[in-house]
């Protein structure tokens, strides 16, 4: 192959890297407006309820994972930025375990940490700790006062020490967070009041530094991310619906706006979440067929956007395969980057360009190959959703399950107006056999 070549290959290759971008980033294209996605663009309708409400509001915002939620918050974050807002974007995975279950308590005290790193870590924003005392510190002096002790926090420590402690162990020590939740019954009013406060305190930094008309907007990111093990599923999602259910009063600050990620079930879950909050909006994948079956070509036309700005598909595919690798990625961003990534590749190891129907071919079966097996039980819950494009939930109990399809990406979301469900297009044809062989071996 020739040096040209290999090296388009691998430039088109690293732009296919699946990461967060940014809205001036030359690769971004805007999946999320327009018929393609829904009928509303979900973050211009985020950022119209925040302009819209005079003081402060709390939303949710969800998405499937791979599906471009952080790019899309940055897109939020620059929106409202240059609207006049001051914008925090704050990343939970540095601050929550999120394998474990969570408590209000906990995801309080975190909550107001990360805010209080954000704006300390920002010059533009603050740059500073409020009054050189950040929140981590005024965690440790709320729990000296309410006479929180239990072994693995030296309460009576130094400020850097206990800080320190209280950051780590919240994140990194579950026994320590199990502590911390028992002591802290009965002392949730409490401690509720201390981080609303905190919250005052951040606003009125903001303004006196900005001016009193500036509005300040924090958003916390990957706590859709939550999710249990096999052994302790069922807790986590009770503790997540705990969280934003049991607690909606705790999680509104004033003279803040606020937007919290939350896991695609939780409205399954429970479905008046959204009734306590004042928004609530969910990133689909990119509709590449109506529920009906019929084609939708705005669909495949903008994921040829999304490619074409990447590297030029059109030297390494013929136009139907390239459609085909479209389709049966079903309009999940990640798996179109990752079979895409492996096909620069496969390219360069058979020094050809365009490639044949075959290799396309190859490739999907390998990434079909990461969705098996399924297990008999599940393909007859698939098959049910590929009927109804509805989620089938047999009872609450099965959240676990119903998740785990959707984390597994065997289940993708789209909308048209109206969220409904589809399989990935890649386990279609392993559903219809396993389902009719299950049938077939029950029939009398």
């Amino acid at each position: 192959m020739a040096d040209a070549d290999e090296t388009f290959l691998r430039n088109f290759h690293r732009n296919l890297i699946d990461r967060p971008l940014e809205p001036d980033d030359p690769r971004y294209v805007s999946i999320y407006s327009g018929p393609t996605a829904s009928s509303t663009d979900p973050v211009q309708r985020l950022a119209r309820r925040i302009e819209w409400k005079p003081l402060q509001s709390t939303q949710l915002f969800s998405g499937f994972r791979g599906t471009g939620k952080s790019t899309e918050l940055r897109r939020l974050r620059r929106t409202l930025t240059d609207r006049g807002f001051k914008v925090v974007l704050c990343d939970m995975t540095d601050y929550l375990n999120l394998s474990t279950p969570i408590d209000i308590s906990d995801f309080l005290i975190s909550a107001a940490g990360a805010l209080s790193d954000s704006l300390a870590a920002d010059g533009d924003l603050l740059g500073r700790d409020l009054g050189e005392r950040g929140f981590w510190r005024r965690a440790a002096d709320f729990l000296t006062r309410t006479e929180v002790a239990f072994d693995g926090l030296a309460v009576g420590a130094s400020a850097g020490d206990v800080s320190a402690q209280l950051k780590l162990g919240l994140k990194d020590d579950p026994s320590f967070r199990e502590r911390l939740q028992t002591q802290m019954r009965g002392r949730l009013g409490a401690l509720a009041n201390d981080v609303r406060e905190f919250m005052a305190d951040c606003v009125k930094a903001i303004q006196a530094k900005h001016g009193d008309d500036i509005r300040l907007v924090v958003l916390f990111d990957s706590i859709e991310q939550i999710r249990g093990s096999s052994i302790n599923d069922s807790e986590v999602f009770a503790s997540v619906e705990t969280l934003f259910v049991g607690h909606p009063d705790k999680l509104r600050f004033d003279g803040m706006h606020v937007i919290y990620t939350v896991p695609p079930w939780l409205k399954i879950r429970s479905p008046g979440v959204s009734k306590y909050f004042d928004g609530s909006e969910t990133l689909p994948c990119v509709k590449l067929r109506e529920h009906t079956g019929e084609p939708a070509q705005a669909g495949f036309e903008l994921l040829k956007q999304v490619v074409e700005q990447r590297g030029d598909w059109r030297r390494v595919f013929a136009p139907e395969d390239f459609e085909l690798v479209l389709f049966e990625t079903g309009g999940y961003l990640r798996d179109l980057f990752r079979v895409l990534s492996e096909l620069m590749m496969h390219a360069a190891d058979q020094n050809a360009m365009p490639l044949d129907r075959s290799a396309v071919e190859f490739e999907l079966a390998r990434l079909r190959a990461d969705y098996l097996p399924i297990s008999h039980e599940d393909c007859q819950w698939l098959a049910r959703v590929a009927l109804s494009h509805e989620a089938e939930l047999p009872a609450h109990k099965d959240i676990p399950s119903l998740s785990r399809l959707f984390d597994n990406h065997l289940l993708l979301c789209y909308r048209n107006g109206e969220e409904w469900y589809d399989l990935h297009p890649l386990i279609r044809d392993e559903v219809g056999r396993i389902t009719s062989k299950v049938l077939t071996k029950t029939e009398p």
